[in-house]
């Protein structure tokens, strides 16, 4: 028999809620799986998953996202905006979590040599605990070109990267990770790479491989992947290449992927030389031992390898 239990956010579910999965467990049972999926969908809509497992059903929160003061139960119901005509020259995507003092300085920089660019900030504060929210909030107040999205409950990177991605409005989309810091104008150089129509993704670290397998860094301009420390590219080229896959929860082999998505749809990846940045140690995951690091890694890369393993076409050639 199965059962259904909703540790440990039990008092925080709703009764309507729990009658639905507690329906939906019957008609599991009964073999109605078309209702139950359906059951199943708006129970998502109301912002909960159902984690099945061989013990029963679980109920799980899933975050809701604050943007301008409107709640959205969930990522999907986040409108997306790239269907939108484009309203500066560069949406600087920035993602935090639990780094106030580095996320700070990061966004402080940009503002700093923005100089004339028409640019926009967007900060997404995936669940920090510090005090991220109550500073940002003043900026936002402050600041028109700074936009906060605070998520509820912390969610995987690249769902995250993507809520970003989803309300940026920028003729191109600069991500920067939180411990990179602007020593002087980054726009000028990026836009005059940008200009230039066969090229997607460009940015400040480039990475070369022969086999797929293996990615180092590299100095040639031309190269298969621009990691994900400050990369910039076409907003336009997400309705081809799609968002980040949300596969991904941990930041490893995850803008590769992303590169080799815009690949696949025949632009370049080139390396803007000579950035003005500084770069910190990244602090985003910082807490994690080393072999949940090894085995969150080799997930991600084994994800990789199965969509694109095969795709030696899409090497640079030698």
């Amino acid at each position: 028999m199965e059962c259904m239990t909703t540790k440990p956010y039990r008092h925080a579910i709703p009764p309507d809620i729990l009658a639905l999965s507690h329906e939906r467990d019957m008609l599991r049972r009964k073999g109605q799986y078309d209702r139950a999926d359906a059951l199943k969908r708006q129970i998502e809509e109301a912002g909960y998953a159902i984690k099945d497992n061989p013990h029963g059903a679980h109920l799980i929160i899933l975050p809701s996202i604050e943007v301008d003061g409107n709640v959205f139960r969930t990522s999907r119901q986040l409108p997306s905006l790239l269907d939108e005509a484009d309203r500066c020259l560069f949406s600087v995507n920035i993602l935090a979590h639990d780094s106030f003092e580095q996320t700070q300085r990061c966004i402080q920089s940009v503002l700093r040599y923005a100089g004339n660019y028409d640019i926009e900030i967007v900060l997404v504060d995936n669940a920090s605990r510090d005090e991220l929210s109550i500073w940002a909030a003043a900026l936002q107040h402050s600041d028109s070109r700074v936009h906060v999205l605070r998520v509820s409950r912390a969610m995987g990177e690249a769902e995250a990267r993507n809520i970003g991605l989803k309300q940026s409005l920028g003729r191109y989309i600069l991500l920067l990770d939180s411990s990179i810091e602007f020593t002087g104008d980054v726009f000028t150089p990026l836009a005059k790479t940008l200009a230039n129509d066969g090229v997607g993704i460009t940015g400040l670290h480039g990475l070369r491989t022969d086999d797929l397998r293996h990615f180092e860094e590299s100095q040639r301009l031309n190269v298969e992947a621009i990691d994900l420390l400050c990369m910039a590219f076409k907003r336009r080229l997400l309705k081809k290449a799609g968002f980040f896959d949300e596969g991904y929860r941990f930041p490893y082999y995850m803008d590769i992927d992303f590169n080799f998505a815009v690949r696949d749809n025949g632009a370049e990846i080139v390396v803007t030389p000579n950035l003005p940045v500084a770069c910190y140690p990244v602090l985003q995951h910082a807490g994690l031992s080393d072999a949940e690091r090894t085995r969150l890694t080799k997930r991600n890369f084994y994800r990789f390898l199965e969509k694109w393993g095969d795709r030696e076409d899409l090497l640079e050639e030698e």
